[in-house]
């Protein structure tokens, strides 16, 4: 589910003179299947211009390397390679690999980007399927990190069957990860579409607008995001129906089918990867399971949670207080 960036032109235009003789200098994109936003204040136009050039590469080559519509990227070759045989991850994949593996075991597996085959037997990324029992179990059988043996220390992993990973639960979190390793001090915003990061130096910070959990045209709770990462996670964007059935494009991969929660959850983390993967896993437990945990780990969660005509917001106490939001306003 997309975060409605309210009136981002006019509201970042708002905030202009709050950052003394700087200039809102904006570059709109289309990258990692979603149409994002860059904004940065600079002293200059071509100042300003180079630093979104400096984050637009990093997010560029971040989807090079774990896009799998690219065959071309690490994560697609990974999925091809032979059953039993290391394939060497680089230095950035290998460090991600471990991220991925501690952050599974973290949230008792409610995190697994390895359900690449449960993707295609529920056919997620076409129009919707319910596979049948014998193609459900065949999918079930090769997913999974279990089905994966990672070895930190050699970099290597190791299908132990035809496994395959989906970044979906990853990839924006570390593209902009890696995109606010190259800004400097001057604040910055970039929007992917479902994911906000922000930095900089600033007192203003940026306008956000959480979107209703049935209508992501709708805004429904208004923040404004100092520094870090807010990640949103819904079905209303990109649910399908197949037969009758809700195809949630949100799995669960503990039981293998689309997870049952029809709200959304969104999690403010000072990492852009840690926001993106925990904004899934707190999704998938739903919001009985997932705020006793986020409370446990002192994680900055929201649920939005759909009663009849209504909406119910649930926030852990770190929410409330993270050192990187202010909430403006409930609609």
């Amino acid at each position: 589910m997309k975060p409605v960036a309210a009136a981002l032109a006019m509201a970042m235009t708002a905030a202009l003179s709050a950052q003394g003789a700087s200039q809102l200098v904006v570059r709109e994109v289309y990258l990692m299947g979603t149409r994002a936003s860059l904004a940065t204040y600079a002293g200059s136009r071509d100042t300003g211009l180079t630093a979104l050039q400096s984050a637009l590469t990093a997010l560029e080559r971040t989807e090079a390397e774990l896009s799998t519509w690219r065959d071309s990227s690490a994560i697609s070759t990974l999925n091809r390679q032979p059953i039993g045989t290391p394939w060497r991850a680089t230095p950035s994949v290998c460090r991600l690999l471990d991220d991925i593996w501690r952050w599974h075991a973290a949230t008792g597996g409610a995190f697994d980007p390895a359900i690449g085959q449960l993707l295609t037997a529920w056919d997620v990324h076409g129009e919707g399927a319910v596979p049948n029992a014998a193609d459900q179990a065949r999918a079930a059988k090769a997913s999974g990190l279990a089905r994966l043996a990672f070895d930190s220390t050699q970099c290597t992993a190791t299908r132990l069957s035809d496994v395959a990973i989906d970044a979906g639960a990853f990839g924006k979190g570390e593209g902009l990860d890696r995109a606010a390793a190259v800004m400097g001090r001057d604040p910055w915003m970039i929007d992917l579409g479902g994911q906000v990061s922000a930095g900089g130096v600033t007192d203003e910070g940026w306008p956000v607008a959480i979107a209703h959990p049935r209508n992501r045209t709708t805004p429904h709770l208004r923040l404004t995001l100092l520094h870090g990462s807010l990640s949103t996670s819904g079905g209303s964007e990109r649910d399908l129906t197949a037969g009758g059935t809700r195809v949630g494009h949100i799995f669960d991969p503990r039981t293998g089918r689309p997870a049952s929660f029809a709200g959304s959850v969104t999690v403010w983390h000072e990492r852009g990867l840690a926001a993106d993967i925990l904004s899934t896993a707190l999704y998938v437990m739903g919001p009985d399971e997932g705020l006793q945990w986020a409370a446990a780990h002192q994680v900055a969660a929201l649920y939005l949670i759909p009663e009849g005509s209504a909406v119910l917001a649930r926030m852990t106490a770190a929410f409330q207080t993270a050192p990187g939001l202010t909430l403006s306003a409930l609609e």
